[in-house]
């Protein structure tokens, strides 16, 4: 694996690309400073965040009781694939005066 350090003076300008290849003892007195071993320290000390498995699915695929289709509910007692499906139904329980 190739690695290059570029090496800034203190205005901020580019003063040279250290490539491993190049690595000498002068450039083994650089990376002995200690802002560099700081640097270097912090980098080596983060982690990768934690990827939480998941094993299986929370819920399973349900039949949505308006349209009769097949949809992945959000919570376990989501009993309409849509707002439009639930809404649907509550305009007809209301229209033959059931309510609720």
């Amino acid at each position: 694996m190739a690695y290059e350090c570029k090496v800034y003076d203190k205005n901020g300008k580019l003063k040279k690309i250290l490539r491993e290849s190049q690595l000498t003892k002068s450039s083994d007195e650089f990376f002995n400073q200690r802002s560099t071993k700081k640097a270097s320290s912090f980098i080596n000390n983060l982690k990768e965040p934690a990827n939480d498995i998941k094993k299986g699915t929370k819920f399973y695929n349900k039949t949505c009781v308006v349209c009769q289709k097949e949809f992945h509910p959000r919570h376990p007692n989501s009993k309409y694939c849509s707002h439009e499906c639930q809404k649907t139904l509550y305009l007809a329980k209301k229209k033959k005066g059931n309510p609720g």
